[in-house]
């Protein structure tokens, strides 16, 4: 008896071989998706824009190079955490805003409402908890 997903996530998720030929190691079905994406990402950039020829040497080096990437992003989706999350994850990182650098000037630019002497009765600031309708 089963008392968790767990195994159904180890046994379910896990491409084995072919009927009768079972492979040395294990494959994960969205390994096999990512690292076909990565290689045709891959093989873009090295044709594309690179300029590679094509052979078998640099064909080898754009498989290595789609193994290893595949294994990099693999790491980190799980059942759990899937690939489009991962991937939101990284984009959102990567356009975070950063500190500045040190010995860099910052200028911070206020509203004309915050920098006026006058105050308004008009424009107040809620304070949490009180009602809206006075």
């Amino acid at each position: 008896m089963i008392n968790n997903d767990d195994l159904l996530y180890r046994v379910d998720r896990h491409y084995l071989g072919p009927t009768g030929y079972t492979l040395p190691v294990r494959i994960r079905y969205t390994a096999g998706l990512v690292g076909a994406v990565v290689f045709a990402a891959v093989f873009l950039i090295a044709r594309a824009i690179l300029h590679v020829p094509l052979g078998f040497k640099p064909l080898l080096v754009m498989v290595v190079v789609t193994v290893w990437a595949t294994t990099r992003i693999s790491r980190y989706v799980t059942p759990d955490r899937p690939l489009r999350s991962v991937l939101k994850a990284a984009v959102n990182d990567l356009g975070a805003p950063r500190p500045p650098k040190p010995g860099v000037t910052v200028s911070v630019t206020l509203p004309d409402r915050l920098t006026t002497d006058s105050r308004h009765d008009d424009v107040t600031a809620r304070i949490d908890g009180e009602d809206s309708h006075r």
